[in-house]
């Protein structure tokens, strides 16, 4: 059986991945900060097939834990076919609201934590002669979207780095893509690290926090969209660079920006496409 480990389980896209990959037939670890706090559909699955299921701590930013998670894998089932990286945090905030040591903490978690699981893993991959890296980034990857530089960066940076990625890994039958999902009802909102508006950007702050709730408030919950991206990207025998999930609900984005200023002055272009 195939072997996928999966990152940020604790809700949201990671618990929906891992449950859909255990269902196809993966041995899964599904790791989380917290495996106390576990979701009870984790819970229940890894309690029903212990044997192909496991709940491990982990936090992305730590080098021990990274270490020790690769290390379970190995120890439990032999080989590692798949990581999927989808732990990530967000903040909302003006650039100049937000400081250096937010930035740190978000690219820590969005970028480098991942980068350092992917140096882990590619040592059992070449060795295997076949495996995938799916990283989870966001259409914020592209869309640049303001009041949340520091996550689209990260995420930007990560969409960079994957597809460079897997063009070095190739050879070796390593693939690497992007798992790029629109809006979706998910914890990262609640769990997003905000900076309250400096006067210079109160306004635009009010209305931009607005118009995003509300879309957020429309949102899809249904996570299929973006579980059957992440099996096309584990399982096509030539994988795309991304895939993107959910991004119909795209073109309701323009209007937050609008509201900001007109496209043409952000300098952006909206087509729809990906």
């Amino acid at each position: 059986m195939p072997v996928a480990l999966v990152t940020g389980c604790s809700s949201g896209f990671g618990e929906a991945i891992a449950l859909a990959f255990a269902q196809h037939g993966y041995q899964v670890v599904a790791t989380m900060r917290k495996p106390g706090s576990a979701p009870p559909s984790l819970k229940s699955l890894a309690a029903e097939k212990s044997a192909a299921v496991v709940i491990a701590p982990l936090d992305v930013t730590n080098p021990g834990m990274r270490k020790a998670t690769i290390d379970l894998a190995i120890q439990r089932f032999g080989r590692i076919d798949v990581l999927i990286n989808n732990a990530g945090i967000t903040a909302r905030g003006a650039f100049e609201d937000t400081p250096e040591d937010l930035w740190r903490v978000i690219f820590e978690t969005n970028l480098f934590g991942p980068l350092e699981l992917i140096r882990l893993v590619l040592p059992v991959m070449r060795q295997q002669g076949a495996g995938r890296i799916i990283n989870v980034t966001s259409v914020a990857a592209v869309l640049k979207t303001p009041l949340l530089a520091a996550y689209a960066a990260s995420k930007h940076a990560l969409d960079t780095a994957s597809a460079a990625l897997d063009i070095e890994t190739r050879s070796f039958g390593v693939r690497v893509a992007c798992l790029m999902p629109g809006p979706f009802k998910t914890s990262l909102p609640q769990n997003s690290l905000d900076r309250d508006a400096s006067p210079p950007y109160a306004a635009i702050s009010k209305r931009f926090c607005a118009t995003f709730d509300a879309m957020e408030a429309k949102a899809p919950e249904d996570l299929t969209p973006v579980v059957n991206a992440a099996l096309a990207a584990a399982t096509d025998p030539d994988p795309a660079t991304r895939y993107t999930a959910g991004t119909e609900a795209i073109a309701i984005l323009p209007p937050i920006l609008q509201s900001l200023a007109p496209l043409q002055q952000l300098g952006l272009h909206l087509t729809g496409q990906i």
